[in-house]
């Protein structure tokens, strides 16, 4: 013990700190913290700062603030809050390293175990993975390991006042949890229920002892839980009360989230039990079965529900890979089969167990350098960052009284909310519309026919002061938008502020001739379309069908905004290419004439509708019929909308 496990200690730690070091040497631009959701605890570290963590705890409707509210504590102290979300998830993964070997040496009292433990904590995917970007999910993680370690003292305590005691301790650490992150602190919460159920199975508890800690378990969490429900219930809202669909995992995710030691451990694990090795003759035995169970039962329930695919995706994250290192690998020994008796002599050797977690740091810490950039970098583009630090300390615009426009781009969901979160993560609160400038200039919200970005784009247009909006000054940094490069039409009504951030010129902005780029303003389409640079196009590049030979009718659909009950011409800037498959016109899914190529190979204005439109939101709608004689072919530079 006393050569060995420092041994073992010094060089995961070590492992852990290179890794750190080597990704923001590697990954970090211009000193920016890593993670995709790393902006995001910026911006909250930062408004609660400034603003107070009472503010920040009633502008999150009290759900997850514990993590930026520390953080704003330290950032008040003098750290600036891009080092904070540097060092404090380094910390949060060492320290629950350390808790996971301080659980196993005092549940097992076993030295080998706890190298076992040392070694798969430290390398632990849960701890890789939620240390990226998902740092109230770290916080909850180690307060619940810390809930743990309580939870089970406390079944084989005997003294009553240390029993209520170590009860008391578990209730406030749960509490304490669900204002971290509710989610981890609800999953593991079920998961001591479920080993408090094996364990009275196993007749490990009293029935007494059983109903105390499982009322407290219940009891405390429940707080968090009506939390989580009003949460959920908040962000279905946009989507009538249900959650956006996401694609399921793939196998390929399943194995990169178990990694080399997670694989191991689970052919381990398939070894022990068949061999009858293990019997759940121990509350850890039964907490970390219980644990492996829930996870890969919450991990399967996707396929089965897509819409809870994150959690899903978490419960595979979390799985108990250091527990069920601790406790299988020494059980290896036990394994008297001839030929597998250099395994025999090896776990059973205190030397042997080192070997294998020095093995076992020295392979995952490759894997996870050789994975990192999936998880580790910096997610803005050089010019993005220099824009916003220009805006950090130009003073060019008051970020209270305006509001910055993101884009989702075709097949990037999500990114439109991620730039938000940069803009906050450099100059604090501030208001945000995700879709077209023509929408918003016209008071309405941008449809998206994928789920997430329709979400967001709900969320935000809910939370602008939609009466003040002609007031408040429109910022359009180039980076964060749709189409990219910007087109010079744009230009007539975008006053350059500098480094790529415009100013709306509201008395440049012409509400009676909108002209709409295709390709980035696609709101769904069936077919195979396509869109590529083309130097006769105005918006950079063109909507493109190209199919010499159809199998079915293709459509694309793009919707604009009428801002008032008028009269209304509609016309396509088309390449005039050779004779191709008729193409229908739709206005609202109504015919409304059928474009005819002449085959003059140059770019022409068609007029596609003419009349009367009421205020609101309309859809235009290409259907290019399939005859196998024909090609099907489309080239489609920008709509333009005349009042």
């Amino acid at each position: 013990m006393k050569r060995y496990l420092p041994i073992c200690a010094f060089t995961s730690i070590a492992a852990i700190v290179g890794l750190w070091i080597l990704f923001y040497i590697r990954y970090s631009m211009d000193g920016l913290p890593l993670g995709w959701d790393t902006p995001y605890y910026v911006w909250r570290i930062h408004s609660a700062a400034a603003s107070g963590a009472v503010s920040l705890v009633f502008g999150l409707r009290y759900y997850n603030f514990l993590y930026p509210t520390i953080g704003s504590w330290v950032s008040i102290a003098g750290l600036d809050a891009f080092w904070v979300e540097a060092i404090m998830p380094l910390s949060l993964w060492i320290v629950g390293t350390l808790i996971i070997v301080a659980i196993v040496r005092s549940e097992m009292h076993d030295t080998r175990a706890s190298m076992i433990a040392l070694a798969a904590g430290s390398t632990w995917f849960g701890f890789f993975r939620l240390s990226a970007d998902l740092h109230a999910n770290m916080l909850g993680l180690v307060l619940m390991l810390c809930g743990t370690w309580v939870f089970l003292q406390s079944q084989t305590e005997v003294r009553p006042q240390l029993l209520a005691l170590k009860i008391s301790g578990l209730g406030g650490i749960i509490l304490l949890s669900t204002l971290a992150h509710v989610e981890t602190a609800i999953f593991i919460s079920v998961t001591l229920v479920l080993a408090l159920i094996l364990s009275l199975w196993r007749r490990l508890i009293s029935i007494r002892k059983f109903a105390i800690i499982l009322a407290t378990i219940c009891l405390s969490v429940l707080p968090g839980a009506i939390i989580f429900w009003l949460q959920q219930q908040w962000v279905a809202s946009p989507l009538q009360g249900r959650l956006p669909s996401i694609t399921t995992m793939a196998l390929a995710a399943w194995l990169l989230y178990l990694g080399p030691v997670g694989l191991a451990v689970l052919v381990a694990v398939s070894t022990v039990l068949f061999l009858r090795l293990m019997r759940i003759s121990s509350p850890l035995i039964a907490l970390t079965i219980s644990w492996l169970w829930l996870s890969l039962a919450i991990g399967l329930a996707q396929y089965a529900n897509p819409s809870i695919t994150p959690f899903s995706e978490r419960a595979i994250i979390l799985m108990p890979t250091p527990f069920l290192a601790a406790i299988t690998i020494p059980r290896l020994s036990a394994i008297t089969r001839s030929r597998l008796g250099a395994l025999k002599k090896l776990t059973s050797q205190l030397k042997g167990i080192a070997l294998i977690s020095m093995i076992t740091i020295g392979g995952s810490t490759l894997y996870y350098a050789d994975i990192g950039p999936q998880f580790y970098n910096t997610s803005i583009s050089d010019s993005a960052s220099a824009s916003l630090r220009y805006l950090q300390s130009s003073g060019a615009i008051d970020v209270r009284k305006s509001i910055f426009i993101v884009s989702d781009p075709p097949g990037q969901a999500g990114i439109g909310e991620h730039n938000s979160f940069w803009v906050g993560a450099f100059l604090g609160d501030h208001y945000t519309y995700l879709g077209r400038l023509d929408f918003l200039m016209a008071g309405l919200e941008t449809p998206f026919a994928d789920d997430q970005s329709a979400q967001v784009s709900r969320i935000f247009f809910e939370g602008l002061p939609i009466n003040q909006v002609p007031n408040l000054t429109i910022v359009y940094i180039e980076d964060f938008n749709s189409p990219a490069p910007l087109p010079n039409f744009f230009l007539t009504f975008l006053q350059p502020l500098g480094k790529n951030v415009y100013e709306v010129n509201r008395a440049a902005w012409n509400s009676s001739l909108i002209i709409i780029p295709a390709y980035s303003s696609l709101f769904s389409s069936n077919g195979a379309w396509y869109w590529t640079a083309r130097n006769w196009t105005r918006s950079g590049s063109s909507l493109e069908l190209n199919s010499t030979r159809p199998n079915q009718v293709a459509t694309a659909s793009v919707d604009f905004a009428a801002p008032q009950n008028a009269t209304y011409r509609v016309v396509l800037r088309i390449w005039d290419g050779t004779p191709s498959n008729p193409i229908s016109i739709l206005i609202d899914g109504k015919n409304s004439t059928q474009l005819t190529y002449r085959g003059t190979s140059t770019a022409v204005n068609a007029t596609v509708f003419t009349g009367s439109l009421a205020m609101g939101v309309h859809t235009l709608t290409l259907v290019v019929e399939n005859q196998p004689s024909l090609p099907q072919y489309v080239s489609l530079d920008y709509i333009s909308i005349e009042q």
